[in-house]
Parts: C-alpha cells; structure tokens; sequence
C-alpha cells in the first residue's frame, strides 16, 4: 500500500543549505521552515527517514511559532507518512489526525484527500480494515471532485489492497485496474509499478499464477528501472511468494533474501518483517523447523513492535504449526491460541479457519 508524502519539494541538499543558513541569518522564519521542510522531504525519497523525521520536526516548530497555517498540517501530514515509514503507527495516526482538521477548517481539500488516504494507510498496516476502507472512500471522494488524478489513482490502489486482504478479489482486481489506467494516462511510473505488482497479487490469489507472474516481472522491471529501492524490495518478495507457492522453494528463498537485504538498507520495518515470515514458512515447508522457527519469531519481534496485527496473527500461526511439526503441542496450542482471537478482532475468516483446524489436529494430538 502507499502512503503519499503530500508536501513534496523537489530539492537538492547541496542548494537548500546555504540557503538555509542565509535565511536564519535574515530572520526568514516562513523561508527557513519551508527549506527545512524541503530537505525533509528529500531525505524521505532517499528513505533515510530519521534525518527526514529530524528536518520536518524542525519545520513544524517554526510553522507552529509563527502560526503558518497551510505550512502547519502540510508538516504534520509529512511526519505522519514518515512514521508510518519507520513503523510507529500509532504516532502516524496521531500526527495525520492533528493535520486532518486544520486542513478542513482552512480549506484545503487537496490536503484533506491526502490525509484521509494516509490514515486510510496506516490503520491498513493497523489491521482495521472496514476502517480504512472508510478513510481511503473519503480520500477517492473528494479526490474525483478536485480532479487529482494522481490522487484518485493512489486511492483506487490502496482501496484494492484492502479488497484483496479482505478477500474480495474482483473488487481488488478492478480497484487495481483503474488506478493503472491512469498512472499510465499521466506518466507516473512508480505508480504503475505499484499496480503491476498488486495486480500480480491478485491474479495469484485468483490462481492465475502465469499471470501473477508477467504482472509482478513488469513491476520489478520499472522500479529497478526508476531506482525505486522500496518498490524493488515489495516485488522482489511478492516473486518470491509466488515461486513459494508454486513450490519452487530455491527461487522462492533467493528472491525473499533479495528483498529483505534490501528492506534492511533502507529500513522499511514491514516489509523486513513480511520477508523473514515468508521465508520461515519456506524454511518449513523444506522442513528446517529449527531455521523456520528463528525467522518467524524474527517477524513476530517486528510486527509487535510497529502493531501490524494480521502479519502477529499470521506469525503466531505459523509458530504453532512449526511447534506441532516438532512435536511441541502444548507450544503450539499456545501459539495457536494467541493467533485466533487477533484473527476475530481483525475479520481475517480465512486465518481464524485455519487455526482453529490446526488446533483441532494439536488436540488430537494431545489425546483430547
């Protein structure tokens, strides 16, 4: 899923620093604000996020001092993305909603769509569905009203990733499909190989492997192509998932490690905990339980720390299933266990099946 960084200067650091000093030195507050904002934002695209986080909280405390309006939620918004980015979803929804009605009361429906469509993001890596759903609606809304292209196409993409976890997989399908159609319509590349790889997703979980797989290389394609690091990572592992599921287990493993070293490098928190429980679960399923083990408490570790609820559900599932292959049922049991009531709270039906099925065989097992 994507979540947009509204407020994107194009900027080369070596032009806003001088910059910056001459400013301070001429008492140019709103200036200085917007430079800091600008190499925030900069640092954003290169995925160095701390120093991104450490610019915009600079910004934001000159806007808030000299009660710059339109700047003050533009920097909130922004740090609300980067958070995201570094996995603390919490504090992204709080830095998104403080942004949210600053942006109502002055007007700025530009903003608004790109707020609802970010917290429509992280309540998503939250594992609240129905609620981002609802978000992502309000974003698609007022996004056709002002005619932001680029808008509408993020939010029919990200409406389509919540379609496809919900399992509703002709509503992603075509969700997808009409945010491609107009990211090749206005020349975004990075977008388009977004969709390629979501619709790739789908077309596997509809059973089109073929598919699946010319959609997802179309993707790799342009993001090696455009420098895309975070995309390259994201098709990487979806390629990788694939070839696990097709049962090619080798290909599966080196695609996952391409992606994680990558994930790693540029310190995208989810999607480094979405490459080690892929590749416990092919660890498993060559039955190295011991390997499976280490990556998918590795993942676990992660997605507790930045609250991704339905990657901890899966996590935990996979650990009772690696602890009964083991023989460990009374550890499986208790695994299996904290995966089901995450799967109720977050209407994950095709998850809450599965565990209850694997501690019925855990049960059985144990002679009850």
């Amino acid at each position: 899923m994507l979540i947009e960084n509204f407020s994107q200067y194009p900027a080369r650091r070596l032009e806003i620093q001088p910059a910056l000093q001459f400013l301070s030195e001429m008492g140019d507050k709103k200036g200085e604000a917007t430079s800091y904002g600008k190499l925030g934002t900069m640092f954003v695209s290169l995925c160095e996020y701390e120093k991104a986080k450490e610019y915009l909280e600079k910004a934001l405390a000159i806007r808030i001092q000299i009660g710059h309006k339109k700047g003050v939620p533009s920097a909130y918004g922004n740090l609300g993305t980067v958070f995201h980015s570094l996995g603390e979803n919490d504090k992204a929804k709080e830095y998104l909603k403080k942004a949210l009605p600053i942006r109502i009361q002055i007007g700025d429906k530009e903003g608004e769509g790109a707020d609802y469509g970010n917290l429509g993001a992280v309540f998503y890596s939250l594992g609240e569905y129905d609620k981002a759903k609802q978000y992502l609606e309000k974003a698609l809304a007022i996004r056709i009203q002002i005619g932001d292209k680029r808008g509408e196409a993020t939010s029919n993409g990200n409406l389509g990733t919540v379609f496809h976890s919900l399992g509703e997989y002709d509503k992603a399908k075509e969700s997808h499909e009409k945010a491609l159609a107009i990211r090749i319509q206005i020349g975004h590349k990075e977008g388009a190989a977004a969709d390629y790889g979501n619709l790739g997703t789908v077309f596997q979980s509809l059973g089109e492997y073929d598919k699946a797989k010319e959609y997802l290389e179309k993707a790799l394609a342009i993001t090696i192509q455009i420098g895309d690091k975070k995309g390259e990572a994201a098709d990487y592992g979806n390629l990788g998932t694939l070839f696990k599921f097709l049962g090619e287990y080798d290909r599966a493993k080196e695609y996952l490690k391409r992606a994680l070293a990558i994930r790693i490098q540029i310190g995208d928190k989810e999607g480094e905990a979405a490459d080690y429980g892929n590749l416990g679960t092919v660890f498993q399923s060559l039955g190295e339980y011991d390997k499976a083990k280490e990556y998918l408490e590795k993942a676990l570790t992660i997605r507790i720390q930045i609250g991704a609820k339905q990657g901890e559900a899966a996590d935990y599932g996979n650990l009772g299933t690696v602890f009964k292959s083991l023989g460990e049922y009374h550890k499986a049991k208790e695994y299996l266990k904290k995966a089901l009531p995450i799967r109720i709270q977050i209407g994950d039906k095709q998850g809450e099946a599965s565990d209850y099925g694997n501690l019925g065989t855990v049960f059985q097992s144990l002679g009850q």
